[in-house]
């Protein structure tokens, strides 16, 4: 079901393809303040550039037809691509809040949503191709591979109330579901005791992923059978899985006593090859050039806020699994708004850390190699999403419903546009001519180069 943006008339939608002067078109959107005129103004994000090849040296790559096999798509996750070059236009509102991120295989949009229901988006229209029931809570990001595409379930909270439950989930468990692309037709389900909320990870026929019950675990991608089941030392609530080399990379956490920390997993068997004392359950970690950047919090520490803590940022090695640098933030409090995700997934291109700092309402970037901070913006709100960066800027958008562009080499803020709902966790992808985004219930196609 494509259509306006919601809240917006549909005027303000129509204008974008009126033959206007750029000047004036751009008076007209900064008067509406209507959610397109974000991509608009930016145009490709400020001076209608080209679509570039993608390079070596490119932060844009090849999306595999029919494949997205993690968050993001990628290690890095940067969820920007040349091809396919989709040009589209729409807005497709579903039941219920998205706080998964997007997965695209083929000329398809995955995103499932609170109203427990996974949704397939023809990527031209917005068209809902199918929608299937997933059971509980739906906020995984789907995972695709040879027309399947797979999600998990889950709700917040403790199976014990007292201060020594460990299980994070329900009483009835939840699962991991995986469905048939073409048809929305359940092929198989993976019932667990804790919840399902992070996204597994696909290599080869394998689905890796940690969970609530204190165990990660790899299936088949084809039946669902379990091929290995290993304990860990703590729970996953958010935390994805992120794929490179083999190894499955993972952050967990523990309650009593309390402890955060991040894993790697040989898939092909199951083994922990290291663990860090640094990362979070709730935020995946990303990969680039070798090192494992991770993101968490100590909540130990004494702050005059109800909710509040430091920020800690690391780089691992990947291979030996030490720490290379850490970063250190003040105290600041953590809020609900959008999400109650503590810790961010950053995105790393290129030697560049791209990190945001919820309890500072900053995103920072930093040098992957040394830590060294580049440069720093403040914004009106957390921001709970990872950054994507393309064509020399990062966008991203925080839970004062803001969406940016930022210069990529300076951190100048270059445009905002406001949006009536807050951003939550759902970051965004370009593919092409289209940026992909979700606020709220719905999901936006927006044109990302000024016609």
């Amino acid at each position: 079901m494509g259509g306006t943006p919601p809240n917006m008339p549909a005027a303000s939608f129509r204008f974008l393809s009126i033959a206007l002067p750029l000047s004036k078109r751009l008076t007209i959107m900064q008067r509406h303040l209507c959610t397109v005129a974000f991509v608009m103004v930016a145009a490709g994000l400020t001076g209608c550039s080209p679509a570039q090849s993608p390079t070596s040296a490119s932060p844009y790559m090849i999306l595999a037809n029919g494949s997205w096999p993690m968050y993001q798509y990628s290690p890095s996750h940067n969820a920007v691509f040349a091809e396919p070059n989709v040009n589209a236009q729409w807005v497709t509102k579903i039941g219920g809040r998205i706080n998964g991120g997007l997965a695209v295989a083929g000329r398809t949009v995955y995103v499932d949503s609170f109203d427990q229901h996974l949704y397939a988006l023809d990527i031209d229209t917005g068209r809902i191709r199918w929608k299937a029931q997933t059971g509980n809570l739906a906020m995984s990001s789907p995972v695709v591979a040879h027309d399947i595409v797979i999600v998990g379930s889950g709700r917040d909270g403790f199976l014990a109330s007292d201060d020594s439950a460990q299980i994070w989930g329900q009483p009835a468990g939840d699962n991991i579901i995986a469905f048939d692309t073409r048809s929305g037709r359940r092929l198989w389900s993976f019932h667990t005791i804790g919840g399902d909320m992070a996204s597994p990870g696909i290599d080869g026929r394998q689905v890796a992923f940690a969970n609530g019950d204190l165990h990660g675990y790899s299936l088949d991608l084809y039946s669902g059978r379990q091929i290995w089941k290993r304990r860990l030392a703590g729970i996953d609530t958010m935390a994805s899985a992120t794929i490179a080399d083999g190894l499955a990379f993972i952050g967990i956490c523990h309650n009593m006593p309390h402890f955060r920390e991040t894993v790697a997993i040989r898939i092909r068997d199951g083994r922990v090859v290291w663990s860090n004392p640094n990362g979070s359950c709730d935020a995946s970690p990303a990969v680039d050039n070798g090192i494992v950047f991770v993101d968490g919090n100590d909540e130990e520490v004494k702050t005059p806020y109800e909710q509040g803590g430091i920020d800690v940022i690391a780089a691992i090695d990947e291979v030996r699994g030490r720490t290379l640098w850490k970063h250190t933030s003040p105290p600041g409090p953590y809020t609900l708004v959008g999400s109650g995700e503590h810790a961010i997934a950053a995105t790393a291109v290129s030697g560049v850390l791209y990190q945001s700092i919820v309890n500072a309402d900053a995103v920072v970037a930093f040098d992957e190699l040394t830590g060294k901070p580049l440069w720093r913006v403040s914004t009106a709100g957390p921001v709970k999403m990872s950054p994507i960066v393309t064509l020399g800027r990062v966008v991203f958008g925080d839970t004062a419903g803001v969406l940016y562009s930022v210069e990529r080499a300076s951190g100048d803020v270059l445009h905002t546009q406001s949006f009536r709902n807050p951003f939550s966790t759902s970051p965004p992808v370009i593919l092409g001519q289209t940026l992909l985004v979700t606020n709220g219930d719905s999901v936006l196609a927006l044109p990302w180069n000024a016609p």
